[in-house]
């Protein structure tokens, strides 16, 4: 018995703003996370060595990158989870048809043994009737006064 789920997704239609937006964050949040933003950053924090004059404005741009990056980044990490969990539920539900496949066989397969199982069971009971059959007249012929046996 195989039951058919139609997934029928309604598409949410995104407003040119908000794909821009989406596509914005994550782009910002990919290329913040990458190893060269990193080595940036590190030497951005480190020019006030060379130039200790211009401490205060890098502080400044130090700050202002932050309140920038902070919620492009949680806004990129969040659009990247959901899609994430878009791509988990519809593995889910990919996996779970073929395990309700694989249980429609099984059963299948189960219900298939047993009829062989009965099948063997009946041709060795048939195979043993036929064997007693023949057995005592077999061995009433060799009962039989003045036949010779091998031993005696």
């Amino acid at each position: 018995m195989r039951v058919e789920v139609s997934a029928m997704k309604e598409v949410k239609k995104e407003s040119l703003v908000s794909r821009i937006n989406s596509v914005l964050a994550t782009r910002i949040t990919m290329l913040v996370g990458s190893i060269w933003a990193f080595y940036a950053f590190v030497i951005f924090g480190l020019t006030p060595i060379l130039w200790p004059n211009y401490e205060t404005q890098i502080l400044y741009w130090s700050n202002f990158l932050q309140l920038v990056f902070l919620p492009a980044i949680t806004v990129g990490t969040a659009i990247m989870n959901r899609d994430s969990e878009a791509r988990a539920a519809e593995d889910h539900d990919t996996i779970r048809r073929e395990f309700d496949l694989l249980q429609e066989a099984h059963g299948m397969l189960d219900k298939s043994l047993q009829e062989i199982a009965v099948g063997v069971r009946e041709l060795l009971v048939a195979s043993r009737h036929e064997r007693n059959a023949v057995r005592p007249a077999v061995t009433a012929g060799a009962s039989r006064p003045g036949r010779k046996t091998s031993e005696g």
